[in-house]
């Protein structure tokens, strides 16, 4: 009864916080403690619907009656990530205007690649969930595949943290390094995309992300993983944990590839 309890207790606490995240981001965002500045146009960051659909997705799973409650802030969180879709198909952009449009300067031409791939299987999961084969599409070939094949650093492996569209310097000035985070979203995306369709030139990208990865960021001495290498692959920054690396992507992205794999196992025939 105990834990009964405690259960509905935190399952409403998360439902009133993600009340409160709703009003922020669809009504007024000012309780965040950012004003809107004179001149400063509202723009729709990748990041605030893709977050907001991983929590829709979250508080739903095993809770159908949750899911129906937020079907339609999970259609609209489907739409907003849509937009960043540009340049006629052949990019993703990290910013772009409230209405969808391409931002002018710098801030429009950013791209990052790891942020799309993780945007790519949250949308994944919304297709599976909704049996939606042209989301499942529109995921797979404009969130996973292209942002992989432009961030891909052909010249030394592994992912670019951020690029500019039009081939310019960006602004970032860690642009160029490889971080622990792309490479464990684009492992997910990749396994998660091979499992809904069984295309083997995705297990090949799955393959391709595992060896870099493996083979750079875990520490065989001491445990755990670097965050931080060099565009060359050698390690930049050797402590663990810090102010942006937590323990969140790893052991994420190690229990949902072990998941997707244990059920990619059971779906093997055994010989006659």
């Amino acid at each position: 009864c105990v834990c009964v309890g405690v259960c509905v207790c935190v399952c409403l606490e998360a439902e009133q916080m993600m009340e409160q995240l709703i009003y922020w981001v669809r009504e007024d965002a000012s309780g965040l403690g950012r004003p809107q500045l004179p001149g400063d146009d509202p723009t729709n960051s990748m990041a605030v619907p893709m977050m907001l659909l991983c929590l829709v997705q979250q508080l739903s799973d095993g809770r159908p009656e949750t899911g129906g409650k937020y079907a339609e802030l999970g259609s609209w969180c489907v739409s907003e990530i849509q937009q960043h879709v540009q340049r006629d198909g052949t990019a993703i952009l990290e910013n772009v205007s409230a209405t969808g449009a391409e931002l002018p300067g710098c801030l429009g031409r950013l791209q990052n690649p790891g942020h799309a791939l993780e945007a790519g299987w949250f949308l994944l999961r919304y297709a599976a969930d909704n049996d939606n084969k042209e989301i499942q599409r529109t995921a797979i070939e404009k969130f996973v595949e292209l942002p992989f094949e432009s961030g891909w650093d052909k010249a030394h492996g592994g992912l670019f943290y951020f690029l500019d569209v039009d081939g310019h310097c960006p602004t970032q000035l860690e642009w160029s390094m490889k971080l622990w985070w792309p490479h464990s979203e684009a492992l997910v995306a990749f396994l998660m995309a091979y499992s809904q369709t069984k295309n083997p030139e995705l297990l090949e990208n799955f393959f391709r992300v595992y060896e870099y990865t493996f083979s750079h960021f875990p520490d065989s001495e001491s445990g755990e993983w670097f965050g931080y290498l060099t565009q060359e692959g050698k390690v930049a920054l050797d402590f663990k944990g810090g102010p942006f690396k937590g323990f969140f992507h790893v052991p994420r992205c190690l229990y949902m590839c072990e998941s997707l794999l244990d059920d990619l196992m059971t779906t093997i025939e055994e010989p006659e």
